[in-house]
């Protein structure tokens, strides 16, 4: 590899991002992953430092402050925030870093790093948005780790996360999960030569 790389990865919610980034880090584990701070509460399962950093309000607010996020927002609220550190490192370490983010996370990384972003939006499957919106709501169901009013926010908000797809270089529809894998490595080897 000859440079950094920052991998946008957004979508909306229950589209199938954090799956396609768990599997490219299978296959690829010198590739780094971003990991997100976050004010909301551990979900069974997660580890702290792993899937999210883990901060109570006040400490999330001194990092925001002092400017240590490259970019935080409001999300199904809960603040979630990228941390700039790990962005500079691994782009100076030359290495790929790939970030799991919301839309507007998304488009401010690629504001402050424009050169070294390759930035990728997972789209659901579905013609029409109603399409899209049942099928994101069957897999935000099965996946049963939220409430039902948490699930009716996610979906309320997908038609706002659609109006950003054009801002995106590359749109991949997440219609086979190991087809989308494939398609989203394939672009990532090509960006990072």
């Amino acid at each position: 590899m000859s440079k950094g790389l920052l991998v946008v990865l957004s979508a909306p919610s229950g589209t199938g991002k954090t799956t396609i980034c768990r599997k490219l880090s299978e296959r690829n584990p010198e590739w780094k992953f971003s990991v997100s701070a976050t004010t909301r509460q551990p979900r069974e399962g997660e580890v702290d430092g792993e899937d999210y950093i883990f901060m109570d309000v006040d400490k999330f607010e001194h990092y925001v402050k002092f400017g240590d996020f490259v970019e935080w927002e409001w999300v199904h609220g809960s603040k979630y925030g990228t941390l700039i550190g790990p962005l500079e490192d691994a782009l100076d370490n030359e290495q790929i870093l790939m970030l799991d983010i919301d839309v507007k996370g998304g488009t401010t990384i690629m504001e402050e790093f424009p050169d070294e972003t390759l930035s990728i939006f997972i789209e659901p499957p579905g013609e029409e948005i109603d399409d899209q919106l049942e099928v994101l709501e069957d897999r935000l169901v099965k996946r049963g780790k939220e409430s039902l009013t948490i699930i009716k926010r996610r979906l309320k908000r997908f038609q706002i996360e659609m109006e950003f797809k054009e801002k995106f270089s590359k749109v991949v529809v997440n219609e086979d999960l190991d087809q989308t894998v494939d398609e989203v490595e394939k672009m990532i080897k090509e960006a990072s030569k």
